[in-house]
């Protein structure tokens, strides 16, 4: 855009006469150049009022995900099924490693964990990728788990992907999608 624009509460409007192939919707275009500069099709002004309220973005860092994913981590340690899904949102959906069904409710995360724990599974991360946003965290990546499985102790290599958000006052995990690798190390 030129700098012949017209600044309207922080917004710059066109000016159909000086820019040139600018799309209009058709309300806008008729064969009368007239300046597009903040009004919407029924010339109401297209200004957004101010919020009654404003959010603070909790600080969301790779040290952040390091700890939550040691929360959960040391949730399975404990055993409980109950301190494990304690740690998702109420509308979280886990879509679990070992189970072809997702999970979207507390009480099925809670059966997931129920079975899983069975394992005694201990997760390391071998490899992780954040993203953050505000009061969002993703952290995906690789990590093992060292499972029980007949008295033999035994590694799974697998995806993952939590995304946590920050409510009420406390990290709690909205998604948590978790696969074996589909190729077998060599």
């Amino acid at each position: 855009m030129s700098s012949k624009g017209y600044v309207i509460s922080g917004t710059t409007g066109i000016d159909q006469r000086i820019e040139q192939g600018v799309s209009f919707g058709h309300i806008q275009r008729n064969s009368i150049n007239h300046q597009i500069t903040g009004r919407a099709a029924n010339n109401a002004p297209i200004d957004t009022a101010t919020a009654a309220e404003s959010v603070v973005c909790q600080p969301a860092t790779k040290k952040l995900a390091e700890e939550l994913f040691n929360k959960w981590n040391m949730a399975l340690q404990t055993g409980s099924a109950k301190n494990v899904a304690a740690l998702y949102a109420e509308d979280a959906i886990l879509l679990p490693t070992v189970s072809n069904l997702p999970r979207t409710t507390p009480a099925e995360i809670e059966d997931y964990f129920n079975h899983f724990l069975e394992k005694k599974p201990f997760g390391i991360i071998k490899q992780r990728n954040i993203k953050q946003g505000c009061n969002k965290l993703t952290d995906a990546g690789v990590y093992d788990f060292e499972v029980t499985s007949n008295g033999k102790k035994e590694i799974v290599p697998a995806r993952y992907t939590f995304v946590y958000e920050y409510r009420n006052n406390e990290w709690k995990i909205i998604h948590h999608h978790s696969s074996m690798m589909p190729e077998a190390k060599a």
